[in-house]
C-alpha cells in the first residue's frame, strides 16, 4: 500500500479521511432508543454463540435495514456530501429501517433529513457516539454483517483489528442499542473487500493474502496443524467465522501488481508528479472489490451475472487516453478468473480519473523525501521518471491525483416483492460534466437488465476520497 506519510508530504490538501488509509493491519453520550428496527422479536432464547453464520447478501432482496455513519454534520454543512447524503435517503423506499451512528448533538438535523424525505422517527435506531470518539462514514467497512442461520439472530463480524479512526469502536455501540450482535474473528477482512452472491461469496485477495501472511508471522492466532495446508486453513476459518454453506472465490490477480505510488511524466513543457497508487492494492486494482465489481443476479437460464469496470471502456467513453497505470489487464484477468466459474461478466466503463490538486513541488523536495525514506521504492522510482525527462532540482512538478470515477460501487436490490433497483451515484456535476456520459452509460446499462434505475446526487466528492455509494451503507436486514 502507498506510505501514507509521504502521500501527505506530496500532497498535504488531501482529505484525511480516504477509504484507503488506516487499511492496513498494525503490529458517554445519552442513550438512545434501544429498538431493533426492522427485526421481528423472538418468544425463544436464542443459542449462545454463533453456529451457522452466514452473510447478508450485497444484492438479493429488498433492502429491509441499513446503516449509515454520521461522523459530524458540520463537516457535510451545506456541502455536496450534504446533497449526496439526502438524495440517497430521498430515493430509499419508504418503509426502509435504518441504524444510524452519529454524535447526540446532530440527532436533530440528521432526523430532519430523514423526514424531509418522507420516512418516519420511528423506523430509526439511533447509536450515539461520544463526541471526543472520531470515527468516518465509511460504514461498509469495519465488520460484515451475517446472520446466524441457526436461531435467525443477526450479528456485526469484526476482522481481528481494525485501524481506521475508531470505526473499530462502533460495533460493540451499536450492540448496545439494538439487537444486534457484536462478534471478532481472528482474520483480515473488510465489508467492502467482500460481496455475497446467492451460492458464493468474494472476498479481495488482498485480505486473504494478509490473512496467509499474519498466520505465518504468528500476528494471529491461528495455528496450522502438522500436515495441513495454511491456505486450506484460511478457508476453514473464514467458513467457520463468515459463511458456512457458501464456497468463498478470492477475487484478483496471481502475482502482484508492479505498480509504483508515483509516476514521473511531462506534458507541455511541464514535469507533472502523478499519484497513481492511492486507491490500489498488492492484487486488486482497486483496494476493495466494491470499487469494481456489481453483483447483478441470476438470469432466465439459472446463470448468475455480475458486472466487472473496464478503465479502457471508460477512456473511449470519454476520449481519454489509456495509461499504463489504469491496470486494464488486472480487471481483465478478474473478469477472466469469474467467466471460467461459469458466471456471466459484463463490462461497464469504469474511469482512473486526473485531476491537478494545484500544488506545485520543487524537485529538491522530492530528493530530500527520498534521502529520508532510503527504502520507499515509489518516490525513488518517481525522482528517477523526472531525471530521464531532463528534470533538476530546481525544477517543479505540478501534483495530479488519480482517482477512481466507478458506478459499480451502488446499492442493489433485485427482489420478488419490491423488483429490481439499483441506487446510482451520479458524477457529471459543475466542472465534471464530462463525466455525465457514464452517468448516462450506466443507466442505460441497468435498465438493460430490467432494474429500475434511482440516479442519486453528486458523489465527486466522495469518489476524490476513493468510495461511493456501497462504502458508506451497510445492509443489515434483507427481505424477500
Amino acid at each position: 500500500m502507498i506510505n501514507q506519510s509521504i502521500f501527505f508530504a506530496i500532497h498535504p490538501d488531501a482529505p484525511k479521511d480516504m477509504r484507503v488509509f488506516g487499511d492496513k493491519i498494525k503490529s458517554s453520550g445519552t442513550r438512545g432508543s434501544t429498538k431493533a428496527v426492522g427485526f421481528e422479536s423472538k418468544d425463544f432464547q436464542p443459542t449462545p454463540g454463533l453456529q451457522i453464520p452466514e452473510l447478508i447478501s450485497s444484492f438479493r432482496g429488498g433492502i429491509d435495514t441499513i446503516l449509515f455513519s454520521f461522523p459530524s454534520v458540520p463537516l457535510y454543512g451545506n456541502t455536496e456530501r450534504t446533497d449526496a447524503y439526502k438524495s440517497l435517503i430521498q430515493a430509499l423506499r419508504i418503509g426502509t429501517n435504518f441504524i444510524i451512528v452519529h454524535y447526540e448533538s446532530d440527532r436533530e438535523t440528521i432526523g430532519n433529513w430523514f423526514t424531509a424525505a418522507g420516512h418516519s422517527l420511528s423506523a430509526i435506531s439511533w447509536v450515539p457516539i461520544p463526541s471526543y470518539v472520531d470515527f468516518t462514514d465509511w460504514a461498509e467497512d469495519a465488520y460484515v454483517a451475517l446472520r446466524d442461520a441457526h436461531d435467525n439472530t443477526f450479528y456485526l463480524m469484526e476482522p481481528w483489528e481494525f485501524p481506521r479512526s475508531g470505526d473499530q469502536l462502533l460495533a460493540d455501540s451499536i450492540e448496545e442499542y439494538t439487537h444486534l450482535n457484536s462478534i471478532q474473528a481472528p482474520l483480515i477482512f473488510q465489508g467492502g473487500n467482500c460481496l455475497i452472491a446467492d451460492d458464493f461469496w468474494i472476498l479481495g485477495k488482498d485480505y486473504y493474502q494478509d490473512t496467509i501472511d499474519y498466520i505465518q508471522d504468528h500476528t494471529l492466532p491461528l495455528r496450522v496443524n502438522p500436515g495441513q495446508k495454511v491456505e486450506d486453513l484460511v478457508r476453514q476459518s473464514f467458513s467457520d467465522y463468515v459463511d458456512k454453506n457458501r464456497p468463498m472465490f478470492v477475487a484478483g490477480t496471481k502475482k502482484k501488481i508492479p505498480l509504483a505510488a508515483y509516476v514521473g511524466s511531462k506534458e507541455n513543457d511541464e514535469f507533472i508528479l502523478d499519484i497513481v497508487g492511492a486507491g490500489t492494492g498488492p492484487y486488486q486494482p482497486i483496494f476493495h472489490i466494491d470499487m469494481f465489481m456489481s453483483l447483478i443476479g441470476k438470469n432466465e437460464e439459472g446463470k448468475f451475472e455480475m458486472m466487472v469496470g473496464s478503465p479502457k471502456l471508460g477512456n473511449e467513453l470519454l476520449g481519454l487516453s489509456d495509461r499504463a497505470h489504469n491496470l486494464q489487464a488486472a480487471y481483465d484477468e478478474i473478469a477472466r478468473s469469474f467467466e471460467k466459474e461459469g458466471i456471466i461478466v459484463h463490462r461497464n466503463p469504469l474511469v482512473h480519473y486526473p485531476e491537478f490538486t494545484g500544488r506545485k513541488i520543487p524537485i529538491k523536495y522530492l530528493q530530500n523525501l527520498a534521502i529520508q525514506n532510503p527504502d520507499d521504492k515509489d518516490v525513488n522510482s518517481a525522482l528517477k521518471d523526472l531525471y530521464s525527462l531532463g528534470a533538476r532540482e530546481n525544477d517543479f512538478a505540478l501534483v495530479r491525483n488519480w482517482h477512481h470515477i466507478t458506478s459499480n460501487n451502488c446499492l442493489v436490490e433485485n427482489s420478488e416483492k419490491f423488483g429490481k433497483h439499483v441506487y446510482l451515484p451520479t458524477f457529471g456535476h459543475g466542472e465534471y460534466t464530462q463525466l455525465s456520459a457514464l452517468d448516462d452509460h450506466m443507466k442505460d446499462l441497468w435498465e438493460s437488465f430490467g432494474f429500475t434505475v434511482h440516479q442519486l446526487g453528486d458523489f465527486n466528492s466522495f469518489a476524490k476520497r476513493q468510495g461511493v455509494v456501497h462504502c458508506i451503507s451497510k445492509f443489515i436486514k434483507r427481505s424477500d
